[in-house]
């Protein structure tokens, strides 16, 4: 199969196909996600997999998701296990991994049906995946790495955070929804924060467990997916993540309120998590108007853009 795009649902098919002597019964495309083309194909014989495929440009980033799983999981980090991984783009036009479904959803699904006893497990079983990450050894620079090797995205914190700042300012400024100038007010508090940003040391975390890539069975954690890289830094940038998915998304923060309670953040550290809060607000509102690896943005959903720019004003006048 020749290279025509995109990768697609009959590629997927092709590569379940060839792989296991079966035609898959359905293939169908994971909704969430804009970097990676995402299939769960069922195969006649009732096993389901998740085929993830990728553009050749980004091959590294596939590199990166065979790595971690390689290093996570037998530490105990519950990763969906690696089936297949072909990422020579010899026999097929796009690297792919084949990987176990793991049985549930995203936490974003079903957060509103799950009791509070069911988040607080929630939070506790993800801080203790999360300490098992942060205790590896830190590494030789900061920021986004798809190896414990590097390459690092920078040489300090504060750089990750400048480098995260313009992304989203490029991002706005590209899509015309959204005055820059809220990118400004989130940067002036840099500066105020300098001391705090330059004592972090690169701690490596997983970044991106949120309301999504986070699985839920039945009410408890079934897995992670989607770990394509660590970041190294502070670790309360994956919380301020949490809580602007939560309240950008008008959901009940109380789910932060648990992880707060299980890692005890002190004054400095619980104003670093309104300015990084406040960051990730900007990036929201970054990614508005951009179809990334889809064929057209999702439209603007009123309700959502007012909540982040509600958001982002109180943000700013909580840091002031």
């Amino acid at each position: 199969m020749t290279n025509t795009g995109n990768p697609t649902d009959a590629h997927a098919a092709a590569i379940v196909a060839d792989l296991y002597g079966l035609q898959p019964k359905a293939v169908r495309r994971f909704g969430t996600g804009n970097q990676h083309f995402v299939f769960e194909a069922v195969l006649t014989d009732r096993r389901t997999v998740v085929v993830r495929l990728s553009r050749a440009a980004d091959v590294d980033i596939a590199r990166g998701a065979v790595f971690w799983s390689r290093r996570l999981r037998p530490l105990g980090v519950p990763l969906p296990k690696l089936l297949h991984a072909d990422l020579d783009m010899r026999t097929w036009p796009f690297p792919f991994i084949v990987l176990d479904r793991l049985p549930g959803t995203d936490l974003g699904n079903i957060y509103p049906d799950l009791t509070a006893r069911q988040r607080r497990d929630l939070a506790c079983r993800l801080v203790e995946i999360q300490r098992i990450v942060t205790a590896q050894p830190e590494g030789a620079g900061f920021g986004f790495s798809r190896s414990d090797k590097g390459p690092f995205s920078a040489q300090s914190w504060p750089d990750v955070i400048a480098v995260d700042l313009e992304r989203h300012r490029v991002r706005i400024r590209a899509a015309g929804l959204v005055d820059e100038q809220k990118v400004d007010a989130v940067e002036r508090w840099s500066d105020d924060l300098r001391d705090y940003l330059a004592t972090v040391r690169p701690t490596p975390f997983l970044h991106d467990i949120t309301t999504k890539n986070v699985i839920v069975d039945r009410g408890g954690l079934s897995g992670i997916v989607d770990v394509d890289d660590l970041c190294f830094g502070d670790p309360f940038f994956l919380v301020a993540l949490i809580r602007i998915a939560l309240l950008a998304h008008d959901r009940d923060p109380a789910y932060i309120d648990d992880w707060l309670s299980l890692l005890r953040p002190d004054n400095d550290e619980l104003t670093a998590l309104d300015f990084y809060t406040a960051v990730h607000c900007v990036g929201f509102m970054g990614e508005l108007g951009h179809r990334f690896n889809r064929s057209k943005p999702d439209p603007v959903n009123a309700s959502f853009f007012s909540r982040l720019n509600r958001l982002h004003e109180t943000l700013c006048s909580t840091l002031q």
